[in-house]
């Protein structure tokens, strides 16, 4: 039988591999290897990349980006603010059941939120505006926050709602403090309402993935992979050498450089697409002075003459062309333009 394998030049332009199109019917187990592995499975431990794009397999948000990153529907139909500009509603979506069969009601988005915003949670950050979560009925929730807030439905994007009852069953009603090392339940089992369910979670080696049977989604999505082994490989030339050989199907971050020649190999199809990651020159301005630089007494990043020689002298074209090898396009803000308040 004859695969098509993928790789997939930018890392956030698919939300999950329910919806990855590159992989025929027949192709029911999909191997796929990235560089790095999700730190935890606990949804609210670490705010981390790997660790939202496994997340987002098995746990889904109130809302979230699609594929051209644009706000959609997620456990969330709708949203609006109310006659109180300080508070947001929320209509949730009804028939919905966890992995193990539980109804999703707004008991979970209200313990959710509150279990993200604990301190132990590295997701607080992104609810701090939020004062109040409140249960209207089964499936409606509000949130006010201490003012205005009209981006609170982007930052939940990456904020995945939990099962209370599973929660306090496995005693995961608090996040993993995940600089103490701590190992709950969560982090090595989950029970979510997303496409696929955990089955086999070994942290850096390997991580199994079975199709949610159950799945709202179910009709709206491509649901063809029944099953995914994911393996982390650190290595950028043994990865391409896996999907060169048939060792995996799906490739999440090919090194820039492989691109040509992967495009170029038989079987093998190159997807690209837009991102929510910039790449910058961060410089730090406030400190009196640099701890890494020979420079003492004084921080020449301090003046402003000095940034903005800098800034002539990185050539954004050169690192566009040379560097990136065409993926990437040279920006002069930190956002890309699908995030709200770029113009």
């Amino acid at each position: 039988m004859n695969k098509t394998r993928l790789a997939l030049a930018l890392p956030f332009a698919l939300a999950t591999l329910a919806g990855m199109a590159a992989t025929p019917a027949s192709a029911q187990t999909v191997r796929w290897a990235a560089a790095g592995d999700a730190l935890t499975m606990d949804p609210h431990a670490q705010n981390e990349g790997p660790t939202h794009v496994m997340n987002h397999q098995v746990y889904d948000s109130l809302v979230f980006r699609d594929q051209a990153m644009k706000l959609a529907p997620r456990l969330a139909t709708s949203w609006k603010i109310t006659d109180d500009p300080n508070v947001w509603e929320f209509k949730l979506r009804e028939g919905v059941k966890y992995h193990n069969g539980n109804p999703f009601t707004a008991d979970d988005v209200v313990f959710s939120i509150l279990r993200a915003k604990h301190e132990n949670s590295d997701m607080k950050g992104l609810l701090t505006s939020v004062v109040e979560v409140t249960k209207v009925d089964e499936h409606t929730v509000r949130m006010r926050t201490d003012g205005p807030n009209p981006l609170l439905p982007n930052n939940l994007t990456n904020l995945f709602i939990m099962d209370r009852e599973w929660s306090e069953a496995n005693k995961v009603t608090l996040p993993q403090n995940y600089k103490a090392g701590d190992e709950t339940y969560a982090v090595r089992n989950a029970n979510g309402t997303g496409p696929f369910r955990l089955v086999k979670r070994e942290p850096d080696v390997r991580t199994e993935l079975e199709r949610n049977e159950d799945y709202w989604g179910k009709g709206s999505y491509p649901m063809e992979v029944a099953k995914v082994v994911f393996t982390p490989v650190r290595s950028a030339a043994t990865r391409v050498a896996a999907l060169l050989s048939g060792e995996i199907d799906f490739l999440l971050d090919p090194p820039v450089q492989d691109l040509e020649r992967l495009s170029a190999a038989k079987g093998i199809v190159v997807r690209s697409g837009p991102e929510n990651r910039t790449i910058f020159f961060g410089m730090n301005q406030g400190a009196a002075e640099l701890r890494s630089a020979d420079v003492k007494g004084r921080n020449p990043f301090a003046d402003k003459r000095v940034r903005e020689a800098m800034n002539i002298a990185i050539n954004r074209e050169a690192v566009r062309r040379v560097v990136m090898r065409g993926q990437s396009v040279p920006a002069g803000i930190v956002a890309p333009p699908f995030i709200d308040g770029y113009d």
